[in-house]
């Protein structure tokens, strides 16, 4: 399977063609987010072009959908959209967190993957193994939706994991606490908690995860639509709660 990955949710992205895992074109991105509505086609024509293929040989899109820049998540999805419905070939969203995870590959009961969603805030998911149906493998699935969480608030959720009884089950009680090698605010906050966390840094550029979480959907029967994209902001961008406080200041 022929797959164009990409990645417009932060300046550490860009646009690969895989062959199933192996990867065949990759083109980075060097500018800031906000410009990927320019850059991103010039990024996918470079990968098309080096792995000399077209729009048509192209059998699953890969996209991250967040979280991230609104803008450059807003630009991926809405051009994965538009060649996925033109070309008729299947789309499917990748969460960022879930491919710093699928990066890392922790041998670990629980997985944290964090970015640093500035104001002081972080995005952060939690993934618990658990065993696959008939009981030889495990993987690490998401225990719920992504979260804007604060600092201070880390140590109580890591505690919580603990003192449920749900950190004993397969390698000892162990957690990951997943960075990004550029993300230096995110790299900090290891500091500030349990020693014993394991801290596993993953590279900026998540192509190949994002592609390799996409083709394992589709191998696992799962059959992805560019009308199921879907955008994983987490918070509200600026535009939408500007325009909320006056309304909910006045029904006060």
């Amino acid at each position: 399977m022929r797959i164009l990955a990409i990645d417009t949710t932060s300046e550490h992205g860009g646009a690969a063609v895989y062959d199933q895992k192996e990867c065949l074109a990759i083109a980075l991105n060097s500018e800031p987010a906000s410009r990927y509505a320019v850059t991103l086609f010039e990024l996918v024509d470079r990968a098309l072009a080096q792995a000399r293929m077209g729009f048509p040989d192209i059998d699953l899109f890969a996209v991250c959908n967040g979280p991230g820049s609104f803008t450059g998540i807003r630009v991926g999805l809405a051009a994965v959209q538009g060649w996925a419905r033109a070309f008729r070939s299947p789309a499917k969203g990748v969460n960022l967190l879930e491919a710093m995870v699928e990066q890392a590959h922790p041998h670990a009961d629980w997985a944290v993957p964090v970015v640093d969603a500035r104001r002081g805030e972080f995005f952060a998911g939690f993934y618990r193994r658990t065993v696959e149906p008939g009981g030889t493998q495990s993987c690490l699935e998401a225990a719920g939706p992504s979260q804007l969480v604060r600092p201070e608030r880390f140590q109580a959720m890591l505690d919580a994991l603990r003192q449920g009884g749900q950190c004993r089950t397969f390698m000892g009680g162990t957690i990951a606490f997943i960075t990004r090698a550029h993300d230096l605010k995110a790299r900090s906050l290891r500091e500030d908690l349990p020693h014993d966390l394991l801290g596993i840094e993953v590279p900026g550029v998540l192509l190949e995860a994002i592609a390799r979480v996409a083709l394992r959907a589709c191998e696992q029967g799962e059959k992805p639509s560019s009308d199921g994209l879907d955008a994983c902001y987490i918070r509200h961008s600026d535009a939408e709660m500007n325009w909320r406080a006056p309304a909910a200041k006045a029904g006060s």
